[in-house]
């Protein structure tokens, strides 16, 4: 009996994700098993070195990575929905545009973790350990560019459905990260050299994938050369877009990084067992933040071909198939929530608490998959600040005052702020699937259409781009016209480079003072410990050896 077209048609979309979707979860699972790595090593030299790292690697997460990511679904945005549409050639210098501009929020960002030491002393951090994460920060520094660029170069390709590039250079990545952090806890280097091969690891990604890029000429199709003037100008619809993108994934990055925080304040046990299923929940989340990422691309490219009707069949298939995707990642967890927690820790009192916790990972999977997919068509129709805006009221209005209350009033336990939420959660994708559900979807291939043609205002000289074919301006109702060029607003341009050139002096002025003015208070702890003989002599010695003290 022969399926029937309807079932077929969205039996093939949902392999299409699967096919985008699959490498993505491995490339995320890959990037996020790199800096755990370096922890683990760190935590077998002593427990200041784990702290220290751990620590870093929350602010880098917080201050580092997530803008990263949000900021990167501006990128997101215009590249499907312009390789969607007939002007792939724009790509190359949208491309452009946001390489420069990550690479300015890099050097802001930089100014920040340089002194991010006397920002940690100010929350109250432990002094040590407070300068050894300081430390770290500035040794994977190199590294958190390389991210910038790499996650920049990843939403270039997978928005052309490219994601072999991106999956190799995580896995080459991956591979020096085995091999070397082992290295660094036999030689005894310390947690300054385990901060450098992590670094190195992203490094190592970053230049794999441009390899592979040039190597397979796979630039040729969207690439119509260097121009620095068109780079400089349009920077608008980049930071309409990023910034609002900026917010949605740091709401909810804070967010879970509070509840940690809250867990400690209840007991140490309580602290350990959050850490083990925040731990789980990360893994699994790769799940549909893969599938989510294929959504994105796939929406946005209907977006820009102008067919809503292949947008709006992308998010249904992807809505209804996501759910039974995600539990069959959540179930098995959950089922093995006795023997998970062994893999951790043997502590009893840890393993009771972390088993309460593992069933609201199913909760979690679920909003996870519901309100990702939906969220991905809000990103891929450029709605971002829609977006930020949904998740404050989700988690800071509703979520947040609720685990409180539950946690604290009620006597619920760390329970409690999972259970709230878990609702501020469920609250936010309804929202979303609301105005997902709602989406006129021409009005938003027309806004694609208006934004590629935003993009030609800064076509590189002598370029020029084919007029809109017949059947388009039939389409959208428009007659057909060709594009228009305006003159560079060099007012903008040379700000822009003023302000560059700045913002990298000033970065420069920071290390400079780091390296040579400044005393680290690590050495003067440890001066004072070796010359007394006590108990952590061990951990100062190795701390000055990976400093290259002695």
């Amino acid at each position: 009996m022969q399926m029937p077209a309807i079932y077929h048609s969205h039996l093939e979309e949902l392999l299409n994700l699967i096919m985008l979707a699959c490498p993505l979860m491995v490339t995320h699972f890959l990037r996020f098993i790199c800096p755990f790595l370096s922890i683990v090593i760190c935590g077998h030299f002593s427990r200041e070195e784990l702290d220290a790292a751990s620590l870093a690697n929350t602010v880098i997460n917080v201050l580092g990575l997530c803008i990263d990511m949000g900021f990167s679904t501006a990128s997101e945005t215009l590249f499907s929905q312009t390789y969607g549409s007939s002007k792939r050639k724009l790509m190359g210098i949208i491309l452009q545009r946001a390489l420069i501009i990550m690479t300015l929020i890099f050097i802001t960002l930089a100014c920040l973790h340089i002194n991010i030491e006397y920002f940690l002393l100010k929350a109250r951090q432990d002094p040590l350990i407070s300068s050894l994460a300081a430390d770290y920060i500035l040794c994977f520094l190199p590294g958190l560019y390389c991210d910038y660029l790499f996650m920049t170069l990843s939403r270039y390709l997978t928005s052309q459905n490219l994601v072999k590039p991106m999956t190799l250079a995580a896995v080459a990545g991956t591979v020096f990260t085995i091999l070397t952090q082992p290295l660094v806890y036999r030689l005894g280097l310390g947690l300054r050299a385990s901060a450098c091969f992590l670094s190195c690891s992203f490094a190592v990604m970053l230049f794999c994938e441009v390899l592979y890029i040039f190597l397979y000429r796979i630039y040729s199709e969207t690439w119509a050369g260097w121009d620095f003037v068109a780079a400089l100008s349009e920077w608008g619809i980049f930071f309409r877009l990023g910034i609002p993108g900026i917010f949605m994934i740091a709401f909810e990055e804070w967010c879970l990084e509070l509840s940690t925080f809250i867990a400690g304040t209840i007991g140490d046990a309580v602290l350990g067992a959050q850490g083990i299923v925040f731990q789980i929940q990360s893994f699994i989340y790769m799940v549909p933040l893969g599938i989510c990422t294929a959504v994105n691309v796939r929406v946005g490219q209907g977006l820009g071909a102008f067919d809503p009707q292949r947008a709006k069949h992308t998010y249904v298939t992807a809505l209804f198939s996501v759910i039974g995707i995600v539990f069959t990642t959540a179930v098995p967890v959950v089922l093995m929530r006795h023997r998970i927690p062994y893999l951790f820790t043997s502590d009893k009192e840890v393993i009771d608490e972390a088993v309460k916790i593992f069933p609201m990972l199913l909760v979690f999977q679920f909003c996870e998959g519901l309100g990702g997919v939906s969220e991905a068509v809000l990103l891929a129709c450029g709605r971002q600040f829609l977006g930020a805006i949904t998740i404050f009221i989700g988690y800071y209005c509703v979520g947040l005052p609720l685990g409180f209350f539950l946690t604290f009033n009620l006597k619920f336990g760390i329970i409690g702020m999972w259970m709230g939420l878990a609702t501020g959660f469920f609250l936010t994708d309804c929202v979303y699937t609301f105005f997902a559900f709602k989406t006129d979807w021409k009005e938003q291939s027309r806004r694609a259409l208006n934004n590629v043609r935003q993009y030609s205002e800064g076509l590189p000289n002598g370029y020029k781009e084919p007029n809109l074919l017949p059947y388009d301006c039939e389409r959208i109702g428009e007659k057909q016209s060709s594009t228009t060029i305006r003159q560079p607003d060099w007012f903008k341009i040379r700000l822009r480079i003023g302000f560059f050139i700045f913002i990298s002096l000033f970065m420069l002025y920071n290390l400079i003072h780091r390296f040579f003015f400044k005393t680290l208070y690590w050495t003067t702890v440890c001066q004072n410990e070796t010359t007394a003989k006590k108990p952590s002599v061990e951990f100062c010695q190795s701390a000055f050896f990976s400093a290259g003290l002695i």
